[in-house]
């Protein structure tokens, strides 16, 4: 899943528009609890925003040679990815796991501090917050048609 935050990026590094990258995966085909704040409510049921991904189920911006095309401005989901990370209540980083959903040749390599990891992570739940409150609002807006284009339009992320 991606943020708006995400989008910008990877628009205003890489001069990509919007509908040319992002995807919304319909609730069918994605197995998350219905609760989850993520979820954005269209006129043909809800949905999650994605990154878009070519046949073969690679995402639209890795290479042929298996890098990333956009890595300076890539979302947060994959600057994140391998980790999955526990904060304390205090911030501290008190679990550091690995995601075994999509292999990384990253991996544990030991150059990533606790430091590093721990600001990704706040990073990233700052970023999701901001986006989930837009959600949120959108949700809630029952005036006009909610259809993916004009959730786009309501983050600010295409013109009328």
């Amino acid at each position: 899943m991606i943020t708006d935050a995400d989008v910008r990026r990877i628009t205003d590094g890489t001069g990509h528009q919007a509908q040319d990258f992002v995807r919304f995966v319909d609730e069918d085909d994605v197995e998350m609890t219905t609760s989850s704040p993520w979820w954005i409510r269209f006129d043909r049921g809800r949905a999650l925003m994605t990154l878009r991904w070519k046949v073969g189920s690679k995402c639209v911006f890795l290479q042929p040679d298996e890098r990333c095309g956009i890595y300076e401005h890539r979302p947060h989901v994959c600057r994140a990815h391998p980790f999955t990370v526990t904060l304390s209540e205090t911030g501290a980083l008190e679990k550091l796991s690995m995601s075994r959903v999509v292999r990384c040749p990253a991996e544990w390599d030991g150059h990533q501090s606790r430091r590093e990891i721990i600001h990704l992570d706040r990073w990233g739940t700052r970023e999701s917050d901001v986006f989930l409150a837009k959600v949120k609002t959108w949700n809630r807006d029952r005036s006009r048609r909610r259809v993916p284009n004009g959730f786009l339009r309501h983050l600010g992320l295409l013109s009328d």
